[in-house]
């Protein structure tokens, strides 16, 4: 059983850190209750506080897709001349793709929306870290009905059984499309989801051979996808939506060996004898703590994790409790070394400073910038994490867009850069049209001149979804903290740095921000508030 931080050295600090780490910060009040409590109590209320009603995903999620309408009106394209015809396929082509981006951009603002919850902000930050572990992206998947599913499976899976969430992985219609296992037959075996299944997932390099991959291969035939429906066949949110699939005629049948061991297996067979390897407790324990502490974990803290892991049963929730209150979770030197992911960085920022995130598209389009886009992670590994989220032009860009945050806009002026036209389509203030086949085609120049009406009136409603006002100031400091530059430099160092210990120079920074004039005006607490968000220490902890 792993070592539980006594009470005596639970504080207000350690609380805003736990916050921080195992959800997306908070504000002062919140950190007061959870300061409130044990250390014990305060790690099970994280979880304890998601309400248990029925999870929606957003409205077009489940609905037919653009792509899904056009499939039997393509079959018209085959009445028109060659150039026609493949102007024709890419101006659809063109549509699915804007069509789908608006579904992906509706479907990150709702994720983003309950990681900003504080009630479910730390199951939602275990569904992060799985959506990065079990890296799974739109590029190919080409399919936001499929992320939502894969994204709610996690939800659901993501505090009980490991083995029950990696195989639901593995059957999962979206990993089975991104790596390749939906077609894979005893015939010709697909190796790389057991490749990826024991590199990246379970187990790490150097723990299991090519052999073993090859007969796990083997294994997984057959594990594929249903479509419902049939091309020409009506569709609706009831029967469009692909789902798991055992074909026993795509399935190897025959004897395999795997880890040793010899049996005509199937994929939950490979899952199992994978989680019983040695690496496989001391894979998951040090992805975990990295994730939530930052740092790969030394020696003997990794074998007190595995033991833990072990005792709960494998289990997550229990394991990230018990990981939570170890006192090694709060060491001093974790506070400079855990850099803030850019999804951490944003709905953190905005939590503490008790204001809404920014439009969907605008929060995909910053995310974006920073080098973390949801639904798309850059390939099977997932995104790096620490240190590779700064470099130089990525942290300009954070001061940058903390300073929207903070300072507002200016109307549209600082969003000058970015392609209004693009998210104003993406947060459907433009719909996608239509693309017009055979005799309706007639009518194309009139419904062009109408879109393009629609279009400029969309640029005028981007103005008021898109533009951030500053962040109300009252909100923020009180009158008592602004009669005194000292204390309000204090007060929002507490409120945003969590109470850690500032360097000299940058306290001087911050107390220079704040001006001589008494009571300090608003224009100088967002000042001071500027040069704490945009300051190093901030992108750490």
């Amino acid at each position: 059983m792993l070592p539980i931080l006594e009470p005596a050295d639970w504080n207000r600090a350690k609380a805003g850190q736990l916050l921080q780490r195992a959800g997306f910060g908070g504000t002062p009040a919140q950190v007061d209750a959870l300061a409130s409590l044990s250390p014990q109590q305060a790690a099970r209320s994280l979880f304890d506080s998601a309400p248990s009603t029925k999870i929606e995903p957003p409205p077009s999620i489940l609905l037919p897709t653009l792509g899904d309408k056009m499939r039997t009106e393509r079959n018209r394209l085959k009445l028109m001349d060659p150039k026609t015809r493949a102007q024709k396929n890419q101006e659809i082509n063109r549509a699915i793709r804007a069509e789908r981006e608006k579904r992906l951009t509706e479907l990150r603002g709702w994720w983003l929306n309950r990681m900003a919850d504080p009630l479910t902000a730390a199951h939602e930050k275990i569904v992060l870290f799985l959506h990065g572990h079990f890296a799974t992206s739109e590029e190919k998947v080409k399919n936001p009905q499929l992320l939502w599913l894969q994204n709610q499976m996690f939800r659901q899976k993501a505090l009980g059984s490991w083995s029950d969430l990696v195989v639901g992985v593995a059957k999962d219609p979206a990993m089975l499309i991104y790596l390749d296992g939906a077609r894979s037959k005893s015939q010709q075996p697909n190796e790389n989801f057991a490749r990826e299944l024991f590199e990246l997932f379970t187990l790490g390099e150097g723990n299991y051979t090519e052999k073993d991959i090859q007969e796990s291969a083997r294994a997984f035939t057959g594990w594929s996808i249903r479509l419902r429906n049939k091309p020409g066949e009506m569709m609706d949110e009831e029967t469009h939506l692909p789902s798991f699939l055992n074909n026993p005629r795509w399935h190897d049948g025959k004897s395999k060996k795997i880890f040793g061991q010899t049996g005509n297996f199937d994929g939950n067979d490979v899952v199992r004898l994978a989680l019983q390897q040695p690496a496989a407790a001391r894979w998951i324990t040090g992805k975990l703590w990295k994730f939530y502490a930052g740092t790969t974990p030394t020696e003997d803290l990794h074998a007190e994790l595995v033991a833990e892991w072990k005792e709960s049963g494998q289990s997550i929730r229990p394991f990230l409790e018990a990981m939570w209150t170890h006192p090694a979770f709060y060491a001093p030197e974790l506070a400079r070394q855990r850099v803030k992911s850019p999804v951490e960085w944003l709905v953190g920022l905005c939590r503490q400073l008790n204001r809404p995130l920014p439009a969907p598209a605008l929060s995909s389009e910053i995310l974006a910038q920073l080098g973390q886009k949801l639904f798309a992670p850059p390939n099977v590994k997932g995104w790096d994490g620490g240190i590779t989220w700064i470099n130089t032009a990525s942290l300009q860009k954070r001061y940058q867009y903390a300073g929207w945050v903070v300072s507002g806009t200016q109307g549209m002026k600082e969003l000058a850069g970015m392609d209004l036209g693009r998210m104003a389509v993406q947060s459907g203030l433009v719909e996608v049209p239509t693309p017009m086949i055979g005799e309706e085609m007639a009518d194309e120049p009139n419904l062009r001149k109408e879109l393009a009406q629609k279009r400029r009136a969309a640029a005028t409603q981007a103005r008021e979804l898109f533009a951030l006002p500053p962040v109300p100031v009252d909100e923020i400091a009180s009158p008592e903290q602004r009669q005194n530059p000292d204390e309000l430099v204090a007060a929002l160092a507490r409120r945003l740095l969590l109470g850690d210990p500032v360097p000299p120079e940058l306290l001087g920074r911050f107390r220079k921000a704040a001006g001589r004039a008494s009571p300090v005006p608003e224009s100088d607490v967002r000042e001071v508030l500027l040069a704490i968000v945009q300051s190093p220490v901030y992108q750490v902890g």
